[in-house]
């Protein structure tokens, strides 16, 4: 391979992975935020029907 093709790939590589990093991210804060922020159950932390009536609220 080319170097040219060499670092297109890796600059994907690199950007799909930080996709990937701020999608764990994002989950791990809304699990600590409802959790221990929010005193909620763990259980119900990705719940959709919490997150409905969270989005309700907002309206």
């Amino acid at each position: 391979m080319s170097s040219i093709t060499k670092r297109v790939i890796s600059q994907v590589v690199l950007v799909l992975l930080a996709i990937v990093l701020l999608a764990v991210l994002f989950f791990t804060g809304i699990f600590i935020g409802y959790v221990f922020l929010g005193k909620g159950q763990s259980s119900d932390a990705f719940n959709p029907d919490t997150w409905n009536h969270i989005l309700d609220f907002l309206k």
